[in-house]
């Protein structure tokens, strides 16, 4: 691994956070002043400011927790009206429960209806304007590819399922003799390695992605090297992947990268401030959440008997096996005759309780007594069945690195990716734990546990019951690269 990027932080998503910012801000301010005056509006802002402070970052961790910052929903139109006003509504709910039961809120219910109301017109318009400007590249970096071939070629095609990356591609610049006028994919074939850096300047390049081996190609290093001291970054195919994709491509790595990943994760954050964390947190939800789980359990024995928890073998931390717990779903004899085998949308098996526990994820509440016990974490890697761990152990290269970290009741898998019962599932659920392994610290814990908040609402979901939506979208053609080439002509990868 020759090029180590560690977790972004995209600048568009920081313009976008600040935007949310200064509209729930404005809100509030606005309320207050047609409600009252604008003499009275202001003196009662000021008088407020820390319940105003407060709303505001309960505002913007629902906004996170709900997804309006994910690429997938700030591209996609239908998400654009129906997410901010959902998120705004659970905004409006946790400010009510948090300072009108609590801390006797004195923003009055007009001022609180209003700002509510401007905060989506707001947040609504910011995600309309947003979608404009990443069509005329707003923040985009002039972008070159170095390589040949279909690790250049997937490069291109990363970018081009990402259109609004901030990657503004140019060109394919080659290791080898390139013909005048040839596309790779749609995108010009500019020349050969030796004039890069011409080509650097004549584009006013800001980022070189290296889509070739390095291991092969030496002499690419030397090319290189005098770009990065001129300010240019260079980046390879998997560092361009994780950013964008935001999982590992298992097919581009080896121990070395693995080596690599291990090296750069937190040693303090491993070993001390996620277990602190793993024990507040799961003795603050057991306190919350049994009598929610006290009535799942009896609503189990009332509808198919004992027993209420299931205790079933997983494979930890380093291997080890231990007996997680959960709220029984299936019927008792569910795998008297097959053994183990994976759930499954529509699964006879599962009962109609058990159906409707599974969705909001309500059978895996015990989970949190294997979180106290050291068993799991919060945060971390799904745990699988002994059975399955050498299965797929066998059949997908580097399965065996998730158990190297504690498994956890969520993770970067689980509010990714859909629940899946293949080994390809499991392969691309395998790229995503990479992920989490090689960046996990206490930022990126506390990032997940909110964006599972989403997951939760959304209710659990089959992979396929996304086969449908995944055909649409392979037989839509992608939204073209936006090029630019000498004398103004464009061209259009896809």
């Amino acid at each position: 691994m020759f090029f180590e990027r560690g977790v972004r932080v995209s600048a568009r998503r920081v313009v976008l956070l600040v935007a949310d910012a200064v509209c729930v801000v404005g809100s509030f301010i606005l309320a207050a002043v047609l409600r009252l005056s604008p003499t009275d509006g202001w003196a009662f802002v000021m008088e407020h400011i820390p319940t105003l402070a407060g709303s505001c970052v309960i505002f913007l961790v629902v906004f996170y927790g709900s997804g309006m910052y994910e690429r997938q929903v700030l591209t996609h139109r239908g998400s654009s009206f129906r997410l901010p006003l959902v998120a705004v509504l659970v905004g409006a709910v946790v400010i009510i429960v948090v300072f009108y039961t609590r801390f006797r809120l004195h923003i009055g219910r007009g001022i609180l209806g209003m700002a509510v109301v401007f905060v989506f017109v707001g947040t609504w318009t910011v995600r309309r304007v947003f979608r404009v400007a990443v069509g005329y590249g707003f923040l985009s970096k002039n972008t070159l590819i170095v390589g040949e071939g279909r690790a250049a070629q997937a490069a291109i095609r990363l970018l081009a399922d990402n259109p609004d990356s901030g990657y503004k591609l140019f060109g394919v610049v080659t290791c080898s003799r390139a013909r005048p006028g040839a596309f790779l994919e749609g995108v010009p074939l500019l020349g050969h390695i030796k004039d890069l850096r011409r080509f650097v300047g004549v584009y006013d390049i800001e980022t070189v992605i290296v889509a070739t081996s390095l291991a092969r190609e030496h002499s690419v290093l030397a090319v290189l090297r005098p770009l990065r001291y001129a300010g240019v970054e260079v980046i390879d195919y998997i560092a361009l992947h994780e950013e964008l994709a935001q999982e590992i491509p298992l097919n581009h790595i080896d121990d070395e990268w693995l080596m690599n990943a291990a090296l750069n994760s937190s040693r303090i954050h491993i070993r001390q401030i996620k277990r602190i964390m793993d024990i507040g947190v799961s003795v603050t939800a057991l306190v919350l959440l049994f009598p929610l789980a006290l009535l799942a359990m009896l609503l189990v024995r009332l509808t198919s008997g004992p027993p209420v928890i299931y205790r079933q073998r997983r494979t930890g931390l380093e291997g080890k096996e231990y007996v997680l717990l959960k709220i029984r779903t299936m019927r008792p004899d569910a795998e008297d005759g097959s053994g183990a085998v994976w759930a499954r949308a529509a699964d006879r098996r599962i009962t109609r309780v058990g159906h409707f526990l599974r969705k909001w994820r309500i059978d895996e509440i015990p989970q949190l007594v294997n979180v106290l016990r050291g068993e799991m974490s919060l945060v971390g890697p799904r745990p699988e069945r002994p059975e399955f761990v050498e299965m797929l152990s066998e059949a997908i290269p580097f399965y065996r690195e998730r158990l190297l970290v504690r498994p956890g009741i969520t993770g970067w898998a689980q509010v990714n990716y859909p629940y899946g019962a293949s080994i390809e599932a499991a392969r691309r659920k395998l790229q995503y734990d990479l992920y989490y392994i090689k960046n996990m610290s206490f930022f990126v814990d506390v990032l997940i546990l909110l964006r599972t908040f989403r997951t939760i609402i959304e209710g659990l979901r089959y992979s396929e019951e996304d086969e449908e939506e995944t055909e649409e979208k392979e037989n839509t053609v992608h939204p073209p690269v936006q090029l630019h080439v000498a004398g103004g002509r464009k061209h259009a990868a896809g």
